[in-house]
């Protein structure tokens, strides 16, 4: 017996391609507020119509944009690892049966199976094993 649905549907919620005037944030048509207009839309769950005012992101620094924004190869194993570094800067990894069969276009999803669990070594590798987690920050 499959797991997998063969009887889904896409469902397309249209394009992002409204901006707030307030704080620039990507909105679907249909979210603005009943008393908004197409010209003028006004939107109530980015800042309330600029009640909230959050400072602009930060350029980051040159060699992590590169790693995000490029095509090469350095640029596309980061990527393709970007959720290993996070782990191990986080000092835990969380371990988990993933299912990869819902994978495909779209946003990323994280599916798992069974219990989650946390990761973490001890303070000090192995002899001959190279440090991970907490033990990248551990010097002796």
């Amino acid at each position: 017996m499959s797991i997998i649905d063969t009887n889904l549907q896409y469902l397309d919620m249209g394009l992002m391609n409204v901006i707030c005037q307030h704080c620039k944030a990507y909105h679907q048509v249909e979210e603005q507020l009943r008393n908004s207009s197409i010209t003028s839309p006004k939107f109530g769950m980015c800042c309330p119509q600029g009640k909230v005012a959050l400072p602009q992101l930060q350029e980051p620094p040159l060699i992590l944009h590169r790693l995000l924004n490029h095509e090469d190869h350095t640029a596309k194993y980061f990527l393709e690892h970007i959720q290993q570094y996070n782990a191990a800067l986080a000092f835990t990894s969380v371990g988990v049966k993933q299912d990869m069969s819902i994978l495909g276009h779209g946003p990323y999803v994280f599916k798992i199976h069974d219990k989650p669990y946390h990761q973490q070594g001890s303070l000090l590798p192995p002899e001959d094993t190279a440090a991970s987690y907490a033990q990248l920050y551990i010097y002796i």
